[in-house]
């Protein structure tokens, strides 16, 4: 066995989600970020009910094209 002291990856995965059913706050918070070409980040982020939705219903084993890139090492 080897030690990392720090090991920090960035993980990007794509989801597709079909046939939803959304309140209309977050329906109307992701068609803005789409127009604007938004990220949406979190928990402080400017679309905050669409935010909370996509953390609920979004899991990662419904990913697909997977990558991690490793940042740093120590």
């Amino acid at each position: 066995m080897a030690k990392i002291k720090d090991l920090w990856v960035k993980v990007t995965y794509e989801v597709r989600l079909g046939d939803l059913e959304v309140p209309k706050e977050v329906k109307k918070e992701l068609k803005e970020a789409y127009r604007k070409s938004s990220e949406i980040e979190g928990v402080e982020d400017r679309y905050p009910e669409a935010s909370d939705w996509l953390v609920q219903n979004i899991k990662e084993k419904d990913c697909y094209d997977w990558k991690v890139e490793i940042e740093d090492l120590t």
